[in-house]
């Protein structure tokens, strides 16, 4: 319970957090704080992981080692990270609201999941969450080149297994939709694209599910 509190006091996954930091590097524009703020993130997800580490083995404890999964990748590059911020400093307006749409339903889809425990629901997860993949990865690329592109196919396949492991947990057969096959980058049709507001990030996604989901 400790570690959970510790975990729901972090105010890294509020609704303004947009990945990765653009949310900060929007408001200040500043790179070095960009960069300050990952690494204290990284270190206050240690606490954690140590925090969980002296914890009973549970499923709670289970789900938010899952959870800290996309962030461990990106600690163990920061300086990959730290080499992609002038870029998205310079876009950060597109980067932050173009993919919007597909970035709700995904939040929606696991909203949904928690009223209606069916396989549909699951599918709904898995076909969104490829779409703000798909979104996500072409826009990075388009904007920020081939580094920006790579660095967030990956850490949305990282997103995805976990994802899908927590998902595996509680049901036994999981809709061909959630496998984990390549990511799909021809899904997201344009159309789609939103500019109104910032999107929430797949991390954020991950904690919602965490914090909502009854187990």
């Amino acid at each position: 319970m400790h570690c959970l509190v510790r975990f729901q006091m972090e105010n890294e996954w509020s609704m303004d957090f947009a990945f990765p930091l653009l949310s900060l590097l929007k408001a200040t524009g500043s790179e070095v704080a960009a960069y300050n703020r990952a690494k204290e993130i990284c270190r206050s997800n240690d606490l954690l992981g140590a925090c969980l580490d002296s914890c009973n083995s549970s499923v709670e404890r289970t789900i938010l080692r899952m959870g800290l999964m996309p962030w461990r990748d990106i600690c163990s590059s920061l300086q990959e990270l730290r080499e992609q911020f002038p870029c998205w400093r310079s876009n950060v307006q597109n980067l932050s609201t173009i993919c919007h749409v597909p970035s709700l339903e995904l939040r929606d889809s696991f909203e949904f999941l928690t009223r209606n425990d069916s396989v549909s629901a699951m599918q709904k997860i898995c076909i969104n969450l490829d779409r703000l993949s798909a979104c996500s990865i072409k826009q990075y690329g388009v904007f920020c080149g081939a580094g920006s592109e790579k660095f967030i196919e990956r850490l949305f396949s990282i997103s995805r297994e976990a994802i899908n492991s927590m998902l595996k947990m509680k049901y036994a057969v999981l809709p061909s939709a959630c496998s984990l096959g390549p990511l799909r980058r021809d899904i997201y049709s344009s159309e789609l694209f939103s500019l109104n507001q910032s999107s929430h990030t797949i991390a954020l996604l991950l904690f919602i599910f965490i914090l909502i989901y009854p187990l």
